[in-house]
Formats: structure tokens, C-alpha cells, sequence
């Protein structure tokens, strides 16, 4: 069986198949539109839903093949993140918002609204904060909500209520959130302005664990399956990265849970703006602003695919 990756970019939908160790593009749909978010349903083989910048949802029920608008669509168009899963689909929404899909509709979680306050986006103060990230503990009813900007809520029962957790979360800049399947209540954040946070007690309190050099923006965090972490990091915010060095970025990895970092690949001319676990084995994929998708593993870092769009996100299924 072939391993596929699916990637959202600015310019539609690729697919990638690994066949006898070999990567070739077998899929590409949706170019008309900008996306910014992808998942795969772990509980149905071959959905995959996918959220654009402006225009809602599309969903897939063949492993990319073919895509169609769920009817209804998300009430708000501007979606961020997508968490699938045991309790249905959840989406985040630009401006910060949450909505859970039913049999006949969607309803909203407007209690994570009332957590987040009124935080706004910096680049422009009259928008809202985004949901940016939504991550599941492996209990399923504890789910994190990273919000840009507006700091980390936490929920005990599957999305309905939601609390803040951001004692020693100190950049409410929060663009991914990783929980560990390997040890309990460990879960990892990537913020934009400070780096890289872990907490052990599911988000109750966090520190800092930033590894040495000059790369402090955190983009994007994950665990591979054997329980090892990797994070993004760039030099500076996007709006830098039109140096003639780009994002100067690095992916690093962390043996002992987030406690101290080594470097995989540095100087890397994007940003790393995604990574996922692979489908199986033990490596990781990642995908940067300049069009490349990358496989990581303990043997270093490898060119899959390069020059495509800006990919925003990624999902190995």
C-alpha cells in the first residue's frame, strides 16, 4: 500500500504517493483556492476535509480523488485549523471562533469565544484573533486550542467549554500545539515571538525550552511515533523573510520530551510552517513557505517535492 501526503497550499490541493521508496504526485485539485488547513479522519479511511482562506470547507471521501462542499458550509468562511476525530469534525475559524459539525448543520462553541477576550491579530488590529491550532490529548475529551493571537484554552469535555491555560505561557502568539502520545500530559507549543513551550500537566503550567542560537520564532511542533519531538523555528516573523536568507529556519529535535534540542537541518531558505507524523515508520514530514515538502528522520533530511506554493499545511494518512 502506497503512503500518501496531502498538502494545503496557497494554490490548491497536491497529493504525494510513496510507492518502493519512491515519491511521485498523484493528485492535484482545488486551484482556484487559498488553504490553510487540512486533517484526515482517523475513524473513516479515505476522508479528508480541507479549509480555505475565504470560502469554507471542502471535503473528500476517496483519499483526495474527488472534493465537495459539506451542505452547509462552516457558517464562517475564513477557517484556520480542523481537528478530526472520535466526536465528529471541529473547525476554527478566523475571526477566533469554534464550530462543531453535526448530521444537520454546525453548531458553535461560543464558549471558547468568551475565553479568548478581546484579543485582536497584529497585523491588523480590526480583525479578531484566529484559532489558529486545535491538538487532541490521546483522551480525546481534552482538546488544546492555540489562538494567534490570544494564548492557549484548554477543554475537559470534547470542545464545549473551554478555560485558558497560560500560566508561564508568556507569547500568547501561538501557531501549533503538539500532546504526546508517548508520556502523559506532556504537550509542546510553538509560539511566534519566544519559541518553543512545554508543559507537563496538560497545559496547567508551561516553560520555555528554547534551544541555543539566533532562531526564536517557533512555527510548527510534532511527535513522531516513537515519542520524539520536532519543531520549526525561523529567524524573525514573516514579514523578514524577504531577505535574501529567507527564513534562515531550522527543524530541531528533542529525544527527552522537549528538555534539550539538537539540530536536523538549519538554514533552511522558508519557514517551516507545518509538520505531521508520518503515516508509518518513524520519520516526520514538513513543508515550508518556499513550496518544499521535506521527510525528516534519524538518518537526517530529505527533498520530497520543491518549488510548489507556499504549502500552509500538511497530512500524512
Amino acid at each position: 500500500m502506497a503512503t500518501a501526503v496531502h498538502l494545503a497550499t496557497h494554490s490548491g490541493y497536491y497529493q504525494y504517493e510513496c510507492q518502493d521508496g519512491s515519491w511521485a504526485q498523484t493528485e492535484r485539485a482545488l486551484t482556484f483556492w487559498s488553504l490553510s488547513c487540512i486533517a484526515a479522519d482517523p475513524d473513516q479511511l479515505g476522508r479528508l476535509y480541507v479549509g480555505t482562506a475565504h470560502s469554507g470547507l471542502f471535503i473528500s471521501d476517496d483519499g483526495g480523488h474527488t472534493w465537495a462542499r459539506p451542505k452547509p458550509n462552516v457558517p464562517h468562511l475564513g477557517t484556520a485549523s480542523i481537528l478530526a476525530g472520535a466526536d465528529g469534525v471541529l473547525v476554527g475559524t478566523v475571526p477566533a471562533s469554534l464550530f462543531r459539525r453535526r448530521s444537520d448543520g454546525w453548531e458553535e462553541l461560543k464558549a471558547l469565544q468568551l475565553a479568548i477576550g478581546g484579543s485582536s491579530f497584529p497585523p491588523n488590529p480590526e480583525l479578531g484573533a484566529r484559532t489558529r491550532y486545535l491538538a487532541a490529548d490521546p483522551s480525546q475529551a481534552f482538546l488544546y486550542a492555540g489562538i494567534e493571537v490570544g494564548g492557549m484554552l484548554v477543554s475537559e469535555d470534547g470542545g464545549t467549554t473551554w478555560e485558558p491555560a497560560n500560566d508561564g505561557l508568556t507569547d500568547p502568539d501561538v501557531h501549533e500545539v503538539s500532546a504526546s502520545r508517548w508520556t502523559a500530559g506532556l504537550a509542546h507549543a510553538a509560539c511566534g515571538e519566544e519559541g518553543l513551550f512545554r508543559s507537563t500537566d496538560r497545559g496547567a503550567h508551561w516553560q520555555l525550552v528554547n534551544p541555543d542560537g539566533p532562531r526564536k520564532y517557533g512555527t510548527a511542533v510534532t511527535e513522531d511515533r516513537d515519542g520524539r519531538v520536532y519543531a520549526g523555528l525561523a529567524r524573525g516573523r514573516p514579514n523578514t523573510w524577504i531577505r535574501s536568507e529567507g527564513a534562515d529556519a531550522a527543524i530541531v529535535r528533542s529525544e527527552d520530551g522537549g528538555q534539550t534540542w539538537q539540530p536536523v537541518v538549519e538554514e533552511l531558505h522558508g519557514g517551516v510552517l507545518d509538520l505531521c507524523t508520518a503515516a508509518e515508520g518513524d520519520s516526520v514530514f514538513a513543508v515550508t513557505s518556499d513550496g518544499d515538502l521535506l521527510e525528516v528522520s534519524l538518518d537526517g533530511c530529505r527533498t520530497v517535492a520543491s518549488r510548489l506554493p507556499c504549502i500552509s499545511a500538511l497530512t500524512a494518512a
